[in-house]
């Protein structure tokens, strides 16, 4: 089977993991932080980050670097720049038109892109999973080449036998010696009254004394159904998606189910996506500011142990009402009320 980045989203099971992280990913907010000391703050953001380029929303624009991330390995962005030098809008390139060819004094790199040549600081560069000599990250659709076309192989296959296979397949147990043209002509009517989708379930009349000896398969028998579910799970492997995302009565075997693979999706599939972006964006920022990808939106637990936890914080110290509040997405207390921490009651002899 043929396997490129267009052919491989034909298959459902990679379409579904690509979609799932890249939407996943691209409905985070994004803050901007400044680094003081040991402690972070938030900052007002440019204004590319909520309107990238006059294309794309800001949704649209983490959801294409994040399917280029995931098809090609690599996720390259143009970086406009105005007058003084900042950063007034951001445009992601198609990966498979970009060439990375080191400096002539090997110190940095350039990128052609058509028959124009960026320098390093025009261009953002995200990685994913890469060698150690190579400029650039390994396609995940490349290093899964033969699972993805095992499963479109699969997929044709099924689609070849649901098509153009005979919904009433067997053999016709004749009594008698027919001549070869009567065998031909009850050959074609059967062909033509049974085969294919649209036939699917007709009634058959043998006349002459002839029976039907039904020889077919299901398609569970055929191991389709396996052999696709097979499929899915290694994909999902790939992507390190979890399999009940896949297939929904794949049961939970570690944990406490669904929920805590959800936190395993969020800490072990999306986040060393998100810092790879966060690192190789802080880069057009200015000193000291970072961007920062906010997953405490599908962290969040229910709102009761959620409120425990904050009570839990305060009362302990560690943390003050107007922390809570901004975790909240709520404005602090006026004049300050909020900033004092409980300090934690005293133990007892």
């Amino acid at each position: 089977m043929n396997v490129s980045q267009d052919t491989a989203l034909n298959l459902s099971a990679v379409y579904t993991c690509v979609s799932l992280i890249a939407d996943a990913v691209a409905a985070l907010p994004v803050d901007v932080v400044r680094t003081v000391g040991k402690m972070r703050e938030p900052v007002q953001g440019p204004a590319w980050l909520s309107q990238p380029n006059p294309f794309d929303t800001a949704f649209d624009f983490w959801h294409k670097v994040m399917t280029s991330l995931l098809t090609d390995g690599n996720a390259f962005i143009r970086v406009f720049r105005g007058g003084n030098s900042r950063v007034i809008a951001v445009l992601p390139l198609d990966p498979r038109t970009v060439r990375i060819e080191l400096t002539d004094d090997g110190s940095g790199v350039v990128y052609t892109v058509g028959d124009s040549t960026l320098p390093s600081r025009e261009v953002v560069h995200v990685k994913g999973f890469a060698a150690a000599n190579s400029l650039r990250g390994l396609s995940p659709l490349e290093n899964a080449r033969q699972t993805i076309g095992a499963g479109l192989a699969t997929e044709e296959y099924a689609a070849r036998f649901f098509s153009q296979g005979a919904t009433v397949s067997g053999i016709v147990e004749h009594p008698g010696s027919p001549k070869p043209g009567e065998v031909a002509v009850l050959a074609r009517m059967l062909k033509r009254s049974h085969q294919g989708v649209k036939n699917s379930h007709a009634i058959g009349v043998l006349t002459g004394g002839a029976s039907w000896k039904q020889i077919s398969v299901t398609p569970e028998q055929a191991q389709f159904l396996e052999t696709q579910r097979f499929n899915r799970l290694a994909i999902a492997g790939v992507f390190r998606v979890p399999a009940y995302m896949l297939d929904p009565t794949t049961a939970s075997s570690w944990g406490s189910g669904v929920e805590e693979q959800h936190n395993w999706f969020v800490t072990q599939t999306l986040m060393p996506w998100l810092i790879r972006i966060e690192q190789a964006f802080s880069r057009v920022l200015p000193a000291g500011q970072s961007v920062r990808f906010n997953v405490n939106a599908r962290l969040r637990v229910k709102t009761v142990e959620r409120y425990q936890a904050y009570r839990t914080g305060i009362e302990a110290g560690f943390l003050s009402v107007d922390e809570v509040r901004a975790l909240e997405d709520r404005k602090p207390l006026p004049d300050g009320e909020g900033q004092a921490f409980l300090t934690p009651p005293a133990k007892g002899p």
